[in-house]
Formats: structure tokens, sequence, C-alpha cells
């Protein structure tokens, strides 16, 4: 008996199958006409954003904010403030960690200053308007950045009929993404400066158009040099990765190289301002030297090796809340090729990869690319603050977990998915719940105490 779409148009019929992006498919009137061929979906997905977003808040993320902002904040509290009530050539646009630090001429450089003036816009929206405070907007604003990039690649790839079963399969796989706890968690306990959801967006949306659009060179330079802009240091880290992805066996990728080069180079020039400001301002420098982030400068107290920064970092975080999205995308591939060996094995028809992910190695590639370099280049960075990189990790992992339930065909196994689904929603939305324990960073029967 044949399936009922109810997500999709009604004039597109067949097996699902992927399509080749046509060079138009990046402009506004593409986009509108996914919305439009798949209403139901749409409505359903940006629901889903909003009630998984607000359980989040409702059961833990807004009471562990509430509880944080008793505590002083060094951008809301000390460096804003310091912008505010001096001129720009007694601050140059720095951060500071507290006013006894400005007083000595010490500053932090390493944010670049589009990226604070972005920051400092939430801040100006808190002091206006108390009910909506820089780290709740921030959070809100960086996972709904993950859900719209979330839709686009969505929009991109899903070009024939979405059977129910499918469609139910990516709603859910969307709420257990933007359920994460670590981020939630994070967000509402440690930093409010945390440029790496920013980081994800722009990485996906480069990595997807290398993918899908290598031909807009033109495109691809421009939100390279955005991306630079806003994250320097991790527009060269993205440059480094190009320079790994165009070596070939019979010599290196050209454009691949020029990318990286114009990735290197952007991050180079926008990242230099603001040390030679806090020198030029006569500044100590309170950045963390390359030696220490490297762990090279031979220290053992916070880090031993690269495999333990990110397994059992000095900073605990409860390992399950990477374990269970890996687990969850490793069980699922495995089952999609089982699947097509026991269908090979039967003597059926082997079922083709979907031409929607033809050459998707090398999106996945540049998406984990981010975290890979980091640890390779900053592997005690990432064990000192784990709740800040984990999400370079699992951003390319419920990526990766929703593209593959919307472009894959169908499981047979639906009710097994779902649940399996369901269990791992309820699984996120209970880390938040706990979450808001007085004096603990993470639910207290993970949190060791550390500070």
């Amino acid at each position: 008996m044949p399936s009922i779409a109810l997500f999709g148009s009604e004039r597109r019929v067949g097996a699902l199958t992927g399509a080749f992006v046509s060079p138009n498919a990046l402009s506004i009137p593409a986009k509108m006409t996914f919305i439009r061929n798949y209403k139901l979906f749409s409505c359903l997905y940006f629901l889903t954003v909003l009630v998984t977003i607000g359980m989040a808040y409702a059961l833990g993320f807004g009471e562990a904010a509430r509880q944080t902002a008793g505590f002083p904040e060094r951008l809301r509290d000390i460096t804003f403030p310091i912008w505010d009530s001096h001129p720009l050539s007694q601050h140059g646009f720095l951060v500071f960690y507290s006013m006894e630090d400005f007083a000595k001429k010490v500053a932090y450089s390493n944010h670049s200053t589009a990226y604070l003036l972005y920051m400092y816009v939430l801040y100006k929206v808190e002091m206006h308007v108390h009910l909506l405070p820089m780290r709740v907007t921030g959070a809100i604003a960086n996972i709904v950045s993950l859900a719209g990039v979330t839709f686009f690649f969505l929009s991109q790839l899903i070009k024939t009929r979405l059977s129910f079963g499918k469609g139910l399969l990516v709603l859910l796989s969307v709420a257990f993404m933007l359920s994460m706890p670590g981020f939630w968690i994070s967000s509402a306990r440690f930093n409010v400066d945390n440029t790496f959801p920013l980081v994800f967006a722009f990485q996906a949306l480069i990595a997807f158009c290398v993918w899908k659009h290598p031909a807009r060179s033109g495109m691809l330079a421009v939100g390279i040099v955005l991306f630079a802009v806003f994250c320097p240091i991790y527009a060269a880290v993205l440059g480094l990765a190009l320079l790994v992805c165009a070596c070939r066996n019979d010599g290196l990728d050209a454009r691949m190289c020029r990318l990286a080069v114009l990735a290197i180079g952007a991050g180079i020039v926008f990242y230099l301002p603001s040390p030679l400001v806090s020198k030029a301002l006569g500044f100590t420098s309170s950045n963390s030297g390359w030696l220490m982030r490297a762990g090279l400068d031979g220290d053992t107290t916070y880090f031993s090796n690269v495999l333990k920064s990110v397994l059992a970092p000095y900073f605990p975080r409860p390992f399950p809340t990477i374990a269970v999205p890996l687990l969850f995308l490793l069980t699922q591939l495995a089952y999609f090729r089982l699947t097509e060996r026991r269908d090979s094995q039967a003597g059926a028809t082997p079922h083709a990869t979907p031409p929607a992910l033809a050459g998707i190695s090398l999106f996945y590639h540049l998406l984990f690319a981010q975290y890979v370099m980091t640890s390779l280049l900053w592997p005690q960075a990432v064990a000192i603050h784990p709740y800040l990189y984990d999400y370079l990790l699992l951003g390319p992992v419920f990526i990766a977990i929703v593209l593959t339930f919307a472009c894959e065909r169908p499981p047979v196994a639906l009710r097994f998915w779902v649940l399996a689904l369901l269990f791992c929603i309820s699984f996120h939305l209970e880390q938040i719940a706990q979450a808001k324990c007085q004096g603990c960073n993470y639910p207290a029967a993970w949190d060791s105490k550390r500070p």
C-alpha cells in the first residue's frame, strides 16, 4: 500500500530521490519555492524549533541563567560599562576581566571588534529591556542560527516527495539537535562571549557552498571575508582545513588552495587590528599564549594528551552529552549501510547514493574540520574549555543525523527510530532540567564540583 505524503507538494510523486541543485538554488525565490511546496513541513519545522527552545528555557535554562546573572560578567559588568564611561582612545574596543585590569592597562584582545559590537547590541537590549538579558538573547540567537542553517540545507537538498515517516524523523531529529544539553548548560553557566555557535554557522554555510556551488567563487569569497570579520582566528583555521582538502594524490587542488589563501589572509588581516590597538594604547595582553593553548608549555596541570582533552578534559563535563549523539549517528550510519548490504545479498537492486548527497564527504570533512584542527592546534584549550568547544563537534554530528534521515530512503524500522529519537530527546531535556541545581555547573549527578 503506498504511503501518504503529508509533507510534500501534490505535484511531486514517486520514490524519494535527490536532485541536482540548480545554479540558482541559493536565490531567495528558490527558498520561497521550498516553503510554498512544503507548507505543512515548513510550519511544523518552525513549530518544532519554537517548542524545543521553549521547553529548554522552561525546564532549566531560564532558571540556571537567572542564577548566573547574580555573578559578575566580564562583558556586561566590566567591559561595556568601561566603553560607555571612557573615550575610545582609552579602551580601544578591547575586553577587560576586571576594573583593576583596566586601571593597570591589561586587556584581552582575541575577540574581533565586529563580534564585540554584536555583543554590545545585546548588552544595550538588556539595559533597556531587563526581561531580555544578553545571556538569554545570545543563546536563543545562537540556537536559532543552527536551526536556520539546517533548514537552509534541507531546502536545497529535498527535491522530491517527503513521506510522512521521513518528515517525522527529520522533525524529531531537529528537536534532538536543538535540545542538546551541553549548549544550553554552557550558555547558562559559562562564557557569554562564546563565539563557536557563530563560527559553526559560518563554517557550515561555507562548507555547503564549497560542496554544492564550487563555481560561485565570488559568493564564497564574500562568505569567507565575512567569516574573517567576525571570527578571524577560525577563518584562518578554515583556511588550514581547505589546504588539507586541497591535497590530492596527483597534486594540489588549485581552487581549494586559492580559497585557503583567502581564508588565512583574511583571518590575519582582521585579527591584527585588536592586538595592534592594544599595543598602541600601551596595554599588556592577557591573552593565553600559543604554547599554553597548544599544550607545548610542558605544564600537565590541565592537559596531558589530545585524546584525554576530548574524552576526559580537565574541566569535567558529562561524557554522555557528547556520547549519546555520537553513538546515535554511528548507529544510524551502520543501519543504512547494513540495509544496503542485505538488499544486495537478497538480489534486490542496490540502493545508489542519492544524487543530492553525491560528494557529501567534502561537506562533512569541512564541517568537522573546525573541531579537528582546533584539537590539533590548541588541545589544552579544548581540555580547559570543553563546554565551549563541544559545540564544534556536536553541530556537525546533528547536521549529519538530520540530513541522513532527510535524504536517504525511508527506514523500514520507522517505529524503532521514532522511539530512539524520543528517548534521546527525553535524555536531553532531563539533563537541562537537572542543571538548574544551585551551586553546580552540570547536573549534580555528573558534576564533580571541580572549579
